[in-house]
């Protein structure tokens, strides 16, 4: 959950043109919304993607006065010190162009909220070269292996680190006849649990899959992850047996840093700002300046700031029922 504290002072959001409401009888019910609003009573968020891969936090409430709209804007939030932020937001009476613009102080409190952090491929020296940056934000991730068992799963794993499975040869699964399929999937991925690596979730290259590859899978694994520019928030408890897409973060989908640090921002706030066990996956390549890869600074930046913010650092692991797997 969160906390939210009533701030005194008004304030807009760039580009909004505010709209006081003049008329006492007016002016009195709308105020009561806002404390509504303030003390997050009975609000009930969503999100809706915003331009340039944002993530906008809205709400739909009706009241005494009417029925609005209201717009939170997590990413251009003030930091006020020991994770505490003034997040403004404003309201619009639907139907009209009446608008009144405010903020609350928001002091995110633990939770079961988190992100859900993987890299792929077979890059695991590089990997290796960073398990520090994990360890100082006491993060934990997991590496999606490509080809066939590689002694870093068991370094990963003993770093509290997670392992899943990428495929023998990063081929679109797509056209491939089942037989072609299984030995390219669940047949390969024996070689790690033949080490003692128990591989629980799939990623698929290139993020390709058809419906009945997904049941195939469920076979052996418990979760199976796509790949896509665009994001999605889960519940924690929705995940398991279920294909999720991961949001890229690479450095050639993100090109300016500016706006990485501002995507980055949009994204975790809403998944803690909304609560309720929310969890966004999110996945890279290698650690390093090229483009399918995110360059060591904007890796420490999404450590710090899912930090901060008190978010989980999930594996896919944490997801496994092995109970129904062969």
């Amino acid at each position: 959950m969160s906390i939210f504290v009533i701030f005194g002072s008004c304030a807009s959001s760039p580009g909004i043109v505010t709209d006081t409401f003049v008329k006492l009888d007016v002016l009195t019910p709308i105020e009561q919304l806002i404390q509504r609003i303030k003390a997050n009573d009975d609000v009930i968020k969503h999100y809706v993607h915003g331009e340039n891969g944002r993530v906008i936090v809205r709400a739909d409430l009706q009241d005494n006065a009417g029925n609005f709209d209201v717009i939170y804007y997590l990413d251009e939030a003030k930091t006020l010190g020991n994770s505490v932020y003034e997040v403004s937001f404003i309201v619009q009476e639907k139907g009209t162009e009446k608008i009144l613009a405010n903020s609350l102080v928001w002091m995110p409190v633990p939770g079961d909220e988190g992100i859900l952090l993987s890299f792929d491929d077979d890059y695991m020296e590089n990997w290796d070269e960073f398990l520090f940056l994990f360890d100082e934000y006491d993060a934990k991730v997991t590496f999606f292996i490509q080809g066939v068992y590689d002694p870093f799963s068991i370094i990963a794993l003993n770093r509290g680190h997670d392992v899943g499975y990428h495929s023998l040869n990063h081929l679109d699964l797509r056209p491939l006849s089942r037989d072609v399929f299984l030995r390219e999937t669940i047949t390969a991925a024996e070689s790690f649990r033949q080490q003692g690596v128990p591989v629980s979730s799939f990623a698929y290259p290139f993020g390709f899959s058809e419906p009945w590859m997904h049941e195939m899978l469920f076979e052996s694994f418990s979760v199976v992850r796509g790949y896509g520019t665009t994001f999605r928030i889960y519940n924690k408890n929705e995940i398991t047996f279920t294909h999720i897409i991961s949001r890229a973060i690479d450095n050639t989908v993100i090109r300016r840093d500016d706006d990485f640090e501002s995507i980055i921002n949009s994204m975790l706030r809403a998944v803690k700002f909304l609560d309720d066990g929310r969890v966004l996956p999110l996945t890279s390549h290698e650690i390093s300046d090229a483009a399918w890869a995110i360059r060591p600074v904007r890796l420490e930046f999404v450590l710090a700031a899912a930090a901060d913010l008190g978010l989980k650092f999930y594996r896919f692991s944490d997801f496994a029922n092995l109970s129904k797997i062969d």
